[in-house]
């Protein structure tokens, strides 16, 4: 489970710096729309790994079959701390402080929850044309805003009733677009994603950016058939609610201070949108995403020795654990394994062949063995076989070796 999350944040920290230090490129090339619709690949490249390990069967055309024909051989390496590194694992109980933090983020999420809950029964109804959704008026709140996953509603301040009817016109419809749209939905899995990740401050700026590129979103929509002096009502809007800057994920925040002037310039360069496009981007992200994970599942496992010429490779490599008495005494080994690959790529069946010393390094080299995943073929193979070297010292760079933390 430690080696998928630190993979998946690698892959994710690579896309989130590439969206975020490429944003104003983006931005001003390809418009609103479509830049907020590339951070659809965040989500997808955990969920594209999940796919392929459960239906590997379906996504036999990401990488070709070959057949078994020789023993492979794999080194797992010990680090000179590695009794030390466990230990220090054992002692900080980080399992227990990645729950711990998960759970608190989402007492967050339910604090918030309830909060939303009090202030809509204290809201008091507006008569004015929205569409399917009613508009309420609530003296608490500084900004308009869309609350309620189930009873999706609008929340609007005081100050929203000494507007004229165009500016509320158009609030109305950027809150409305919000829900056509399922925003809500998709801030949800956006902070769930986070919360799954919350140790990489990478995960946070990409959640904040997309927030505010879901604004910028909308504000693209309902400005784009708007005249000058619409825009300019319409500006003056987001400015009388620019002091409102929340970013929870169980509303929409219309006056957003922090990207103001981004905004108001924004309005000034229309791209239009193509909802056609939109979906050719969504499929492009997805096969995408999928070619990602099996590049990295598969790119660094490809064998440099004599397996390469004729032999099928594991697209996942669950790493064996290093047996902590081993390391503290500095003992290398090797196990011969023979096992069962089925047409899915599922490892069964297996039996140490050989191993020395005896019985040092077996389980680890079985338990590990039995979470691999191989290629998907027409038939599998039985009886194939693979060598694991444990070794406390670092071999050579040409030889293929499994790290072990």
């Amino acid at each position: 489970m430690i080696s998928w999350f630190m993979e998946q944040t690698l892959l994710l920290s690579l896309v989130c710096v590439t969206l975020l230090i490429s944003h104003r490129f983006l931005l001003s090339k390809i418009g609103a729309h479509y830049t907020y619709s590339l951070w659809l690949v965040v989500p997808l490249l955990p969920l594209a790994d999940v796919v392929q390990t459960l239906l590997p069967q379906y996504f036999n055309w990401l990488s070709p079959n070959q057949t078994l024909g020789v023993i492979q051989q794999y080194y797992v390496q010990a680090a000179d701390t590695a009794s030390m590194s466990s230990s220090l694992f054992k002692l900080l109980y980080l399992p227990y402080l990645y729950a711990a933090v998960v759970l608190v983020l989402v007492v967050n999420l339910v604090s918030d929850s309830i909060h939303l809950q009090q202030l809509t029964r204290r809201a008091k109804p507006v008569v004015i044309e929205s569409g399917k959704l009613n508009v309420f008026i609530h003296p608490n709140i500084e900004s308009p805003m869309l609350v309620g996953l189930i009873a999706p509603q609008i929340l609007v301040p005081s100050s929203f009733t000494l507007l004229d009817s165009h500016q509320q016109d158009a609030i109305i419809q950027h809150e409305l677009y919000h829900y056509q749209r399922g925003d809500l939905w998709a801030n949800i899995l956006a902070y769930s994603l986070t919360i799954m990740f919350w140790f990489n401050p990478l995960m946070w700026c990409a959640y904040r950016r997309f927030r505010q590129d879901q604004e910028l979103s909308c504000d693209a929509q309902v400005t784009a058939n708007m005249e000058t002096d619409s825009k300019i009502a319409y500006s003056k809007a987001l400015l009388a609610y620019s002091q409102h800057a929340p970013l929870s994920m169980l509303h929409t925040h219309y006056g957003d201070k922090t990207i103001l002037k981004e905004r108001i310039l924004q309005m000034k360069k229309q791209h239009g949108k193509n909802t056609l496009v939109l979906i050719g981007v969504t499929l492009l992200l997805s096969v995408s995403a999928l070619t990602l994970n099996q590049q990295a599942q598969a790119g660094d496992n490809q064998s440099h020795t004599q397996a390469k010429a004729d032999g099928i490779y594991p697209t996942i490599r669950i790493e064996p654990v290093y047996p902590i008495e081993a390391a503290k005494e500095g003992m290398n080994g090797y196990v011969q394994l023979s096992f069962d690959i089925n047409p899915a790529g599922k490892v069964s069946n297996v039996m140490v062949i050989k191993s020395s010393p005896a019985g040092v390094f077996d389980d680890s080299a079985v338990t590990a063995l039995e979470q691999w995943q191989y290629q998907t073929s027409a038939n599998g193979m039985k009886g194939a076989q693979v060598q694991l070297d444990f070794v406390i010292h670092q071999p050579d760079a040409s030889v293929e070796r499994i790290q072990v933390r």
